[in-house]
């Protein structure tokens, strides 16, 4: 009998077909499609900003998909590996952040549902949070499958949106009109979504297990290089239905930007028949549901493997999901939900992690504590953005901080290592 793990993953890992479909899945959500739709009010085709950068994520993946096939190792994985079990601890740790802001997203498009349904903001948050909570005890084969077909329910209602608007043509000149729109969007704002979505995309264990899975390095690369081009040719779409729907004669818009993606598809379904548009609402307000049911899943997952512990898995569910309630209640557009607090968490780990690529030598503990510091720090900028309290950038403010502090702990650890001698088994040489 084979037990080489390596046979096994030949055998039984993913396609490269699969390996996309599991990679677009991943992106391609509620808080994908009302963020993108969102933006587009205020920035046109440029709206899809997201999506492109998320594309290019992906295919900088693929080059990075055949090495990490063979190290099977995740990112905190190998930061553990070099750095020390806390090193790895605090990692874990840490991707609760930026996925906090995933789910923080969802809960964002799903309040926008439910208030279309005509409950105000409150009680649509409270009711929001609960649903939320049951879909993440529900049982996971079940939960998939409602979920992903309602999620497929909406990408076809979403092209037939398409057609209704007249959007055809919109979504044709969709790269020449997305590099025309793409100077409304501030050269800061738009550097710091790029620097904020693009490295998450290759590092982020969302991303990464997917690769690994799949059952070859050949498999793994080619289902990132066709993940990359779907979402290239359909990442303008939702801000497509959006423009063309601006241009059409009837533009009423909702009460809030995130709104108008579910507005636009309901209204649309709602000609079709009546009571249709009640059914699409619940159909999104369900995927929705399904996709911060997962994350709530993930965070859990974190943060239990995190302190070493299985119990009162219940109360981590819990305070994962109150956790996301909070950072929604900030009231910012989708994506810079997502793209704040993603910048926290590259603040933190991303001195120490450029470290280990470049082979510098860093004692255990000071690459502890440089993450540490890089997280405190951008965590400040980014409760002063919050606050009101800085009239920069605050997502760039967040990220300088996080990083300066991080480079600061590491420059002290260098300066004291050549005042003394340091033991060597204190410091990690990467191979």
């Amino acid at each position: 009998m084979n037990h080489d793990p390596m046979n096994a993953r030949l055998s039984t890992g993913l396609s490269a077909l699969q390996v996309a479909t599991l990679l677009v899945s991943a992106s391609y959500g509620i808080g994908f499609l009302f963020g993108s739709g969102e933006v587009a009010l205020q920035w046109g085709m440029a709206g899809s900003i997201y999506a492109m950068v998320t594309a290019l994520g992906i295919a900088v993946l693929a080059f990075a998909a055949p090495q990490l096939w063979r190290s099977g190792l995740q990112i905190w994985q190998v930061l553990g590996a070099a750095y020390g079990v806390k090193v790895s601890t605090l990692v874990a740790l840490l991707s609760v952040v930026w996925m906090s802001g995933v789910l923080a997203a969802q809960i964002h498009g799903g309040v926008a549902v439910v208030k279309l349904m005509g409950l105000p903001t409150l009680p649509a948050y409270a009711l929001m949070l609960v649903l939320i909570f049951a879909a993440s005890r529900m049982h996971l084969a079940l939960a998939a499958k409602v979920f992903a077909m309602c999620l497929a329910a909406s990408s076809l209602l979403l092209l037939y949106a398409l057609f209704s608007v007249h959007g055809v043509p919109v979504l044709l000149e969709a790269v020449p009109s997305f590099a025309a729109d793409l100077p409304r969007i501030p050269w800061v704002r738009l550097w710091v979504i790029i620097l904020a979505i693009a490295p998450l995309v290759v590092t982020g264990a969302d991303y990464q297990q997917f690769v690994m899975l799949a059952k070859s390095p050949r498999a793994a690369a080619l289902g990132c290089l066709m993940a990359a081009g779907f979402l290239f040719l359909f990442g303008f779409l939702p801000a497509a239905v959006v423009v063309a729907y601006q241009n059409g004669p009837s533009a009423a818009q909702p009460a809030s930007g995130n709104q108008i993606m579910p507005f636009i598809m309901a209204g649309v379904a709602q000609r079709l028949a009546a009571g249709y548009g009640w059914v699409v609402l619940a159909g999104l307000l369900t995927a929705a549901l399904g996709s911060a049911a997962a994350i709530v899943r993930a965070m859990s997952s974190a943060t239990l493997s995190a302190i070493g512990s299985a119990r009162r898995p219940v109360a981590v569910h819990l305070a994962m999901v109150l956790l996301g309630g909070l950072i929604a209640s900030r009231g910012q557009a989708i994506i810079d939900t997502m793209v704040a607090l993603n910048i926290v968490y590259l603040g933190a780990i991303g001195v120490v992690f450029v470290a280990l690529l470049r082979r510098w030598q860093i004692p255990a503990q000071g690459a502890w504590l440089a993450m540490l510091a890089g997280f405190s720090a951008s965590l400040i900028g980014y409760l002063l953005g919050w606050a009101g309290l800085t009239t920069l950038d605050a997502d760039l403010l967040s990220l300088v901080a996080g990083v300066l502090a991080s480079l600061l702990v590491v420059g002290w650890y260098a300066a004291v290592a050549r005042l003394r001698p340091v033991d060597p088994a204190s410091c990690v040489r990467v191979p």
